[in-house]
């Protein structure tokens, strides 16, 4: 049986259609409850108990967009993103630019709205596709609520992110408001460290603060230290003035302090920031430098230690809604990129103290050069249930939307109210965004206006988990309209 279905790449397109058609019409080789679905996985197909994986591959690419008039055929929602797409990089019905999408605007009628398929994938075993602007057949109902569909994944999975409870009439009408989320949170109680930035996180550097009247005096602030016998000593000083609004804008290459007119302690300061009226500054001990509290707080084993306050919250409504579904949900990766692009104060040589420390996130959010992606750089970021996808960290297989998903769905630094992430709510998503001074730790967040935007991470706003369903699942019934959602077959 193998070695007949190993010829099936040798015949014509004509021919391989017919061959399709001759199992639907049979329900050979796919699963059937009164009618024939295509939908099962090619590990799944079988033939007189005998797995025909060598030929499925191709034939269940092909049956995507195949259906003999008079059968209902039941698609899975990746293999119907594939069939309704059009690629990203060139003109189409909503795309006026020759070269595609303009991913430095927000979706339009001329800058994308549908299902798009990412150029860059094309050639990969699953393509990356996408919903863009102001669609209206996204929707999905699974596990007694609603979602809206995002993207696929490289595994052929599809991101859903929450969107309500169904409607008396079972259907999936939430367009705006608090009904879109499962609640409020803050993103971490704690913003005065810059590890509070995590999903996850570890050792905590916090920050303190001198105000001016503390820093009227003479202080020695040195480039560097070295560190001997428990002792810090400051190398390379000056000596600020004693009048803090002209001494804080010479501190630029000069951020270690012992806070007195000598240049030793068994503490050191590191100042990061600084106003005309203030210093903020974190406590080394035990010969550390800047350099290894960094490392301590983005790069340790122990990085991903201890939940944040909306993963606890995520956790818990996961666990009580969604854990007798999870065989339906693929592990996937839920990136907390905590990259940095610009250190400033954070950068012994030279940083500027009056400037905020910047993640990655920031630069794509706010500057059109800077190109969204569906990468996530660094391990540790990789929040995943599996070590063999990620970083093993989550317990379970949920997360929250990225800033690339929402740029690529539509949204930039700009107001946008027509496209389908727009809730007229403020919502967090799992990306970075900077931090300043006290207080000010941002993570991304997406705004009342549509727009991307960043908020303190003890900010109290809403919670819109976002899930990935397998590639095996299979769509009951629907056509993605809010009033006749995707319904996930679950039993």
């Amino acid at each position: 049986m193998k070695k007949i279905f190993n010829k099936f790449k040798q015949f014509s397109r004509d021919i391989k259609l017919l061959i399709i058609g001759a199992l639907i019409m049979s329900c050979i080789g796919v699963y059937a409850t009164g009618s024939c679905i295509i939908a099962a996985t090619a590990e799944d197909i079988t033939y007189n108990n005998t797995t025909v994986q060598a030929a499925i591959d191709e034939l269940y690419s092909m049956s995507q967009s195949y259906c003999p008039p008079g059968y209902e055929c039941r698609f899975n929602l990746y293999r119907i993103m594939a069939r309704d797409s059009v690629l990203d990089d060139t003109s189409s019905t909503y795309v006026t630019n020759s070269s595609g999408i303009n991913l430095g605007q927000i979706s339009s009628d001329t800058n994308g709205k549908g299902i798009y398929e990412m150029a860059s994938t094309k050639n990969d075993t699953y393509p990356i596709y996408y919903y863009r602007g102001a669609v209206t057949n996204n929707n999905v109902k699974f596990a007694g609520f609603c979602w809206k569909a995002i993207r696929t994944t490289d595994t052929g999975g599809v991101k859903l992110i929450y969107n309500g409870e169904p409607d008396g009439s079972g259907n999936c009408t939430n367009t705006t408001g608090s009904n879109t989320q499962i609640g409020t949170s803050s993103f971490n109680t704690n913003q005065n460290s810059l590890a509070y930035i995590g999903y996850m996180y570890g050792t905590a550097y916090t920050s303190i603060t001198k105000y001016s009247s503390e820093l009227n005096t003479q202080y020695k602030f040195g480039k560097d230290v070295t560190y001997s016998n428990g002792t810090y000593a400051i190398t390379n000083t000056i000596t600020t003035t004693g009048t803090w609004s002209n001494d804080y804008t010479t501190l630029n290459n000069n951020h270690y302090t012992c806070w007195t007119t000598g240049t030793t302690c068994t503490s050191v300061y590191y100042v990061y920031y600084t106003t005309n009226t203030m210093a903020y500054y974190i406590v080394l001990t035990d010969g550390k430098k800047v350099n290894e509290a960094l490392d301590e707080m983005f790069n340790a084993s122990n990085v991903n230690t201890t939940d944040s306050v909306i993963k606890t919250a995520i956790d818990t409504w996961y666990n009580t809604n969604l854990s007798s579904y999870t065989s339906y949900i693929e592990d996937t990766v839920y990136c907390n990129e905590r990259g940095i692009s610009e250190l400033n104060g954070w950068n012994p040589n030279g940083g500027s103290t009056n400037n905020s420390l910047y993640f990655t996130g920031f630069y794509r959010m706010n500057y059109q050069s800077q190109k969204p992606n569906f990468n996530c750089s660094r391990a540790l970021d990789k929040f995943t249930v599996s070590s063999s996808k990620g970083n093993g960290k989550l317990t379970y297989p949920v997360g929250l939307i990225t800033i690339d998903e929402i740029i690529y769905a539509g949204g930039r630094y700009s107001t946008n109210s027509n496209y389908y992430l727009y809730t007229d709510q403020d919502y967090w998503t799992i990306s970075p965004s900077s931090f300043s001074l006290y207080g000010s730790l941002n993570a991304v967040i997406m705004s009342n206006t549509g727009g991307l935007s960043y908020n303190t991470t003890g900010t109290i706003l809403g919670v819109r988990p976002v899930i990935s369903l397998k590639i095996d699942t299979i769509i009951e019934s629907g056509d993605g309209t809010q009033n006749n959602p995707y319904v996930i077959k679950t039993s």
